[in-house]
């Protein structure tokens, strides 16, 4: 799918020029997210198990990227992750193998299979995939970015390799059980040598968030090799001075970015795409399409992406005399916001309606037939 649809194209180009002349940070975030549903039968829905909730659930897998700028958040593209079944395809062949003595003809039946789960196997499209091909259309769409910013679960060579062809910077965490080479040129944990650490390695960092407040960190850094890899900028991070709790381990190609904060505050933008995620489903009906068909799915989806570009971008209200402007930080009040505009422009219609002396039952009568015009559609 184009990262952006005609619709928004003017919008989101014109606020990314504008960063670019600012020369602002500016990164794409690519992550996934978990669509509930309740019908079988909606196009790319599938059951998966719910990390958050805990159970298994209907649901589609939608893979997204979202550029995030200190002043602006505009989702990109999207993907839709379809399940290949092949570890049970594959668990059934073996199962079902014919003995040596077999039949001709079973085998011969057995040999399609086999060869029905080999093209099922090349044209199956991972997540990775899916990533793979958002990072492809950013870069065929000349998208500025500084660095792109992936969940941990999309840490993967060949994806990482993908990025780098473009010789762009990337940022993602790595596992606590991720192997990295120590001083001594043995392998262990990065939870591990975290730990072997004194006190006095690390050293404090601060940071901005997107919206300009101030975190500080508490950060080791090394460029040491990854296990079956190659070397990489590895940052160990704590919240606190005191060193308490659980650190998070972050991982980046670029070597030369020796200050850890280069590699902490591209990370730090990636929190956008989760807010996108919950106030898209909260806000913006992501989880209520119900339609079937593969068409409907997705222009349903590509009307909550213009709605939320709208809303980051072009969001603007007309304030009554004497009261006083608030500040619209999230998409649940710029909705509120546009809300009170469309009854402002309802209001000015009724009032028009009177002033010019016409009779308020056909604007009333075409109100009514607009409506149920829709329903029968």
């Amino acid at each position: 799918m184009e990262p952006w649809s005609s619709a928004s194209g003017e919008w989101t180009s014109k606020r990314l020029v504008d960063d670019v002349a600012s020369k602002q940070l500016k990164v794409v975030a690519i992550d996934s997210t978990l669509i509930h549903h309740y019908g079988e039968k909606i196009h790319g829905v599938y059951w998966y198990y719910d990390y958050v909730n805990h159970n298994f659930c209907l649901g589609q897998k939608l893979v997204a990227a979202t550029f995030v700028s200190p002043g602006t958040t505009v989702p990109l593209g999207m993907e839709l992750y379809h399940r290949g079944f092949l570890n049970e395809q594959k668990l059934y062949l073996e199962a079902t193998k014919p003995a040596a003595s077999a039949a001709q003809e079973d085998w011969d039946e057995f040999h399609s299979l086999v060869k029905q789960y080999e093209e099922n196997r090349e044209l199956h499209r991972t997540q990775l995939d899916l990533a793979g091909d958002l990072v492809d259309e950013c870069e065929r769409h000349t998208i500025p970015v500084d660095a792109y910013v992936l969940d941990g679960a999309f840490l993967n060579i060949e994806l990482m390799d993908r990025i780098e062809s473009y010789e762009r910077a990337w940022v993602t965490r790595l596992a606590k059980n991720r192997h990295i080479q120590l001083p001594s040129g043995k392998f262990d944990t990065v939870d591990a040598f975290a730990k072997s650490l004194p006190k006095e390695a690390f050293q404090p960092v601060m940071l901005r968030t997107r919206l300009g407040e101030e975190r500080t960190y508490w950060v080791f850094a090394k460029n040491t090799k990854v296990k079956f890899w190659k070397k990489l900028r590895v940052v160990i991070s704590y919240d606190n001075a005191e060193l308490e709790g659980e650190p998070r381990f972050f991982v980046s190609n670029k070597l030369n970015w020796v200050q850890a904060h280069k590699i902490l505050q591209p990370y730090l933008f990636r929190d956008p795409i989760e807010h996108f995620f919950r106030d898209g489903k909260q806000e913006l009906g992501f989880e209520s399409c119900q339609q079937r068909k593969e068409q409907a799915v997705l222009r349903y989806w590509e009307l909550c992406f213009v709605a939320y570009a709208y809303l980051e971008l072009v969001c603007q209200v007309d304030y009554p005399d004497g009261m006083k402007p608030f500040v619209t930080d999230t998409i649940g009040q710029k909705c509120r916001s546009t809300e009170m505009n469309l009854l402002q422009a309802f209001v000015a219609t009724v009032m028009n309606v009177i002033t010019d002396g016409k009779d308020p039952k056909e604007l009333l009568d075409s109100l009514t037939k607009k409506r149920l015009n829709g329903f029968a559609c």
